[in-house]
């Protein structure tokens, strides 16, 4: 994608936007159902689900990173950090709701944005090749 213009800036960021939300919601819902289903197939105790959060949340970062900062040609750091705010509202909102272990919510938030961070260095590794 070319840079951003004032001419040209309002459609480009609205699909990063629509990029952003989209692979968040599809990213979570499926994990989920993945995990889920491993669980039920495994009869894996539900006590562990709260440590596979951390993995699904993990994982999900990396996926919205990468498909939302495709096609762009600079600033990844910004633009990695701003696809997974979703992801962290959505942590967030989660455990004001369910009331869960105040240690994991702030490893769920640190695995979100290492991973956004480590997906913004090798997309600009990749652009240096």
């Amino acid at each position: 994608m070319p840079k951003i213009y004032s001419n040209n800036a309002k459609p480009l960021i609205l699909k990063y936007v629509l990029k952003i939300v989209f692979s968040s919601v599809i990213s979570v819902i499926l994990l989920n159902v993945i995990f889920s289903f491993i669980f039920l197939k495994l009869d894996i105790d539900l006590k562990y689900s709260d440590y596979v959060s951390v993995i699904i949340c993990a994982v999900s970062s990396v996926i919205i990173s990468m498909l939302s900062v495709s096609g762009f040609k600079n600033n990844f750091l910004l633009l990695c950090i701003l696809s997974v705010l979703p992801l962290l509202i959505f942590v967030i909102i989660n455990f004001c709701v369910n009331g869960s272990n105040p240690v994991l919510i702030i490893v769920k938030i640190a695995s979100i944005i290492v991973c956004a961070f480590i997906c913004a260095i090798v997309k600009s590794r990749q652009k240096l090749r």
